[in-house]
C-alpha cells in the first residue's frame, strides 16, 4: 500500500487539521495492517485474478461423488467386466452380473457401473489387465471393499429448467430421480440396448405429498445396440423419496426420437 504525497496548504497552527490529518493516516496504516493479516492467513490468495477451488474426484467416503457407492463383496465377486466404452478416461465397468453370484446379491450393481476404487487402490485410469491382477491378488478370506459410480458425471440441468425447483435440495432430488431411473433401465435387459450416458435434462418438477416428495423428471439418453450405433431417447421417469431416504422409480418410459417412434414402458 503506498501513500503519494500532495502539496496542499495547511495551517499546522489548526489543532482540527492536525487531529484529521492523524486520524487519516491512522485508517492508512490499521487498513495495511488488516489487509496483511488476511493475506498471512490465506497466503494462496490472489484478490485480483483468484480462481475458484477445483474439485477433484475422490472416492473416500465422506467425498464420493454423486452415483458414487460402495460395497463389500466376498470373492467371487460375481461379475464381468470390460474396459470402459472411452477412447481416453481407461478404466473398467460392469458388462454384467452372475445370476445368484455376490454382485447380484447387493441389489445395488447394475451393468454399465463403473469401478472406482477397490479397497484403499485407484483403479478409475487402470488398464483392464492391471484391475484384474489387482482383483485376483485379493485375500479370499475377506471382503473386498469396491467403490463404483453410475458413470454419468454432472448431470447437465439447464437454466430454465433449474428456475422450476425452488431449492438446491430439490435440485438434487431430482439429480437422483435421474440416476435411480438409469440404473433401473441398466439392470433390465431391454430392446434399447444399452444406456450410455445421459444428454441433458429437459424437465422436472418436485411436489410434496402425504407419501413423500415426488419428483418427474424428463431426460435425453443416449443408448447403444451391440456397440455398433447409438441413438437418443426420450425418457420420462417419476420418483418417490422413501423413510430411509432412497428413491423408489413408481414410473419409467422411454421413446425413441428416430425410427418409428416406439414408447418403451419400464414400470
Amino acid at each position: 500500500l503506498v501513500v503519494c504525497p500532495v502539496a496542499v496548504n495547511i495551517d499546522w497552527n489548526n489543532t482540527k487539521m492536525m487531529m484529521l490529518v492523524n486520524l487519516l493516516f491512522a485508517t492508512i496504516l490499521l487498513s495495511r495492517q488488516v489487509v496483511e493479516a488476511f493475506l498471512s492467513i490465506n497466503p494462496m490468495l490472489d484478490l485480483a485474478t483468484h480462481d475458484p477451488p477445483q474439485h477433484h474426484h475422490s472416492t473416500s467416503p465422506l467425498s464420493m461423488a454423486l452415483g458414487d457407492f460402495t460395497v463389500e463383496l466376498q470373492k467371487p465377486l460375481g461379475m464381468i467386466l470390460q474396459e470402459r466404452d472411452n477412447d481416453s478416461l481407461g478404466g473398467v465397468q460392469v458388462k454384467e452380473l452372475v445370476e445368484g453370484g455376490a454382485a447380484a446379491t447387493t441389489t445395488s450393481i447394475v451393468p454399465g457401473d463403473v469401478l472406482l476404487q477397490v479397497n484403499d487402490s485407484d483403479v478409475s485410469t487402470l488398464d483392464f489387465d492391471s484391475v484384474m491382477d489387482l482383483l485376483i491378488s485379493l485375500d479370499d478370506s475377506s471382503p473386498a471393499r469396491l467403490t463404483l459410480g453410475d458413470g454419468l458425471g454432472q448431470l447437465d440441468m439447464p437454466k430454465n429448467v433449474l428456475k422450476l425447483l425452488k431449492t438446491t435440495e430439490d435440485a438434487f432430488f431430482v439429480d437422483g430421480v435421474v440416476r435411480q431411473a438409469v440404473r433401473e433401465i441398466r439392470k433390465r435387459n431391454n430392446k434399447l440396448g444399452d444406456l450410455l450416458n445421459v444428454e441433458v435434462v429437459i424437465g422436472a418438477g418436485v411436489q410434496e405429498e402425504e407419501e413423500g416428495k415426488r419428483g418427474q423428471v424428463r431426460f435425453f439418453a443416449i443408448f447403444s445396440t451391440g456397440g455398433a450405433s447409438s441413438y437418443s431417447c426420450n425418457v420420462s421417469a417419476t420418483g418417490l423419496r422413501l423413510e430411509d431416504g432412497k428413491i423408489e422409480i413408481v414410473y419409467l418410459s422411454a421413446a425413441k426420437d428416430e425410427g418409428l417412434g416406439q414408447t418403451y414402458d419400464f414400470i
